[in-house]
């Protein structure tokens, strides 16, 4: 990276491309399509990086819409067929002119791309990216053929998923295209799903496509965790074709595969770098159709460019299609052999209008709700269960379980609540709270012995604890101010923040002093309680300070306001995160304290550590155990120096409080050099 870094400061503008294209799919073909229409792109150094020589046709886009929409008026040089009838699964054929089914071949759409890139005088550059770097505002495509510079680069690599917690299936086709003697086909008629074949423990279907009456385009689909044998698609479909149709010939063939997830590919944090097509979520995960998302994202990209903006565009999802998405995932995941009866009894009970209109996410609650209701009610309630249980980690399952259990406790009074409490807190420290600390020595850069990094450790340590000893104000003060940037550090890192800059270093200590304030004020005499037996941290009379409860409850809603104002960009994160200290407020002070700190702050670092350093979970703790008892023996040691000394000491939570302070100063700069290091890049 040094040497990328060396080469980009010396750039001439001529080796850098305003805007790069990786791939010459349908996505990235019709952006430039866009811009290109736009004169967004005029005077611009383009290019685009693709591998295949994108001379075969493919594949197969298809959609539908209004005759009168901008999809079908801007794309009619290249539309192939339009059908105005369609057929369902042998049921008689349906009207569908108000929404006519168009299909291009992707051989079509590739020479039209390639005749705009002639034409405007764009480089292609035959190759395969394989990474992009940044570095000095630049973004570097580095690629078998070399590296390639860019100011600004349409991504539409096929995107990694990430299956661990994600249903993730294959819709895979086997298709040939074929003609026949005699008429055999309506012209003007295709069918989207026939079920005629054996299901084989998949959802499995025929898909037509007529050209004329003597020639169509004939697919053996499946929807399944098993891509479709060719041997098997091949024996199945040649079956279907002479049974039904006849003696054929076999004008040419097509296969392929398009991936059906709910997992959500992230936006690219790199500067510069917009993900396109499949990248950029664009295929709905239910049905594999994307090129209508793909058209109308080109014009909101076009949209942007024009305004100067080059950002990160979702695609816009209520979430409960999302929902749909995931549940109809699951039952064909689950329960293969039920995707028959679900679209058979779809079809049959709904209009193709009212299919059409849910399919694009346009349909009301309402149409839903009757949708839904003409479906198998059981497959469905048991996918909502899946899903919700799915949808909640073991962490936050565990919290829930362990507050409710608290909660009932208290409610009945039990003498033991208290032991649990704080029998709960020590397990969440010792599994995770301290041990997100213990592996600091993993962070360290230098390539000096590890004894050196366990010196300087022990030595801030100590003099932390000397600061409390005889400046205990100074300490406190010391402790709230990198405390809070600590916390605030640790929350941006889950929206992409970096804390490179004075101004986003300033936010992060923002949002760690606001969390602080809410878990402090909301729990008042209680912090005073715990930090009067701090000997000269406070005046004798600050314990008679009455606070009014109006003003209490009105700081504790302002700090929710100001965390809101910090962290609105991303409102689901702020919601469970307000969430958490929510519930803090009905809790003690320790219990609230832990629960941010166990549940939150430590369970993020752990999970960046295990992603920084490519560590499991066990692999950490192994690392950290050493150090962990070396945590224990130095609270120990404090607790032995003060009962010896009498001082500072008055309680065991005091105590614990200096403690947390002590190892926690040097930790915060291991864990900003982490973090500033980019050696994390996780949302």
């Amino acid at each position: 990276m040094g040497l990328i870094n060396q080469k980009t400061e010396n750039l001439s503008q001529e080796l850098v491309y305003d805007y790069v294209f990786i791939g010459m799919g349908a996505s990235n073909s019709l952006i430039l399509k866009k811009l290109i229409e736009t004169k967004l792109i005029n005077d611009k150094k383009v290019a685009v990086i693709e591998a295949d020589k994108k001379n075969e046709n493919d594949k197969t886009y298809c959609f539908w819409a209004s005759p009168n929409d901008s999809i079908v008026n801007e794309l009619k040089v290249i539309i192939s067929h339009s059908y105005n009838q369609i057929e369902i699964n042998k049921a008689s054929a349906q009207n569908i002119s108000a929404q006519p089914y168009y299909y291009i071949r992707s051989i079509d759409l590739y020479q039209f791309t390639k005749n705009l890139i002639a034409q405007n005088k764009i480089t292609i550059h035959q190759a395969k990216c394989n990474d992009i770097s940044s570095s000095n505002g630049l973004n570097a495509l580095h690629t078998d053929n070399g590296i390639f510079y860019a100011k600004n680069v349409f991504d539409s690599r096929t995107p990694k998923i990430d299956k661990t917690n994600h249903i993730h299936l294959h819709q895979s086709f086997y298709g040939l295209q074929v003609k026949f003697e005699k008429e055999v086909f309506d012209s003007n008629t295709f069918e989207m799903m026939n079920f005629d074949v054996e299901q084989d423990h998949f959802t499995q279907f025929f898909y037509v496509l007529p050209f004329s009456n003597k020639e169509a385009l004939i697919e053996l689909t499946r929807f399944g965790a098993e891509k479709i044998n060719l041997d098997y698609a091949k024996d199945v479909l040649s079956q279907k074709i002479e049974s039904h149709f006849g003696p054929y010939q076999v004008v040419t063939e097509e296969t392929g595969c398009i991936p059906m997830t709910n997992y959500v590919n992230p936006a690219s944090t790199q500067a510069g770098v917009l993900n396109t097509g499949s990248r950029a979520n664009l295929i709905k995960p239910s049905t594999g159709y994307g090129f209508k998302n793909m058209f109308y994202f080109a014009e909101e990209v076009a949209t942007k460019i024009s305004k100067n903006k080059f950002a990160s565009i979702a695609k816009p999802s209520k979430n409960r299609f999302k929902f749909y998405d995931s549940l109809l995932l699951i039952i064909l995941f689950r329960w293969p052999y039920l995707g028959k009866e679900i679209f058979s009894r779809l079809f049959k009970a709904q209009k193709i209008s009212t299919v059409f209109s849910f399919l694009d996410e346009k349909t009301s609650l309402l149409q839903e709700i009757k949708i839904f209701a003409s479906l198998p009610f059981q497959p469905f309630i048991k996918a909502s269960c899946i899903h919700i249980f799915k949808s909640i980690s073991i962490k936050n399952l565990t919290m829930a379980i362990a507050l409710i259990i608290y909660f009932i406790l208290t409610l009945i009074g039990n003498p033991f609540t208290e032991i649990y409490m704080y029998s709960i807190i020590a397990i969440g420290l010792l599994l995770i709270g301290i041990p997100h600390g213990a592996v600091d020595h993993l962070l360290k850069k230098d390539s000096k012995p590890l004894i050196y990094f366990i010196a300087k450790y022990l030595l801030i340590m100590a003099l932390n604890f000397t600061l409390w000893i005889y400046s205990p104000k100074f300490a406190l003060a010391l402790f709230l101010l990198y405390s809070s940037f600590h916390f605030g550090e640790s929350e941006l890192q889950r929206l992409s923040e970096k804390s490179h800059s004075l101004k986003a270093s300033l936010k992060g200590t923002l949002v760690g002093a606001l969390i602080l304030f809410i878990v402090v004020i909301g729990h008042w005499q209680e912090s005073i309680l715990l930090l009067k037996n701090i000997d000269g941290l406070w005046p004798e009379n600050i314990l008679n300070i009455q606070v009014n409860s109006f003003s209490l409850y009105a700081s504790i809603a302002s700090a929710f306001i100001c965390l809101y104002l910090c962290l609105s960009q991303n409102k689901k994160y702020f919601l469970r995160l307000s969430l958490l200290l929510f519930i803090g407020l009905f809790l003690p002070l320790i219990a609230a304290f832990s629960l941010y700190f166990i549940c939150q702050h430590s369970f993020n670092a752990w999970q960046d550590l295990k992603t920084g350093l490519s560590l499991s979970s066990i692999q950490l703790h192994k690392k950290a155990w050493p150090y962990l008892l070396g945590a224990i023996a130095f609270f120990a040691c404090i607790l032995v120096f003060n009962s010896v000394q009498e001082i500072l000491l008055k309680n065991i939570w005091s105590n614990f409080f200096i403690f947390l302070s002590c190892i926690s100063l040097p930790h915060v700069f291991f864990m900003h050099g982490f973090y500033g290091g980019s050696i994390v890049d996780k949302v």
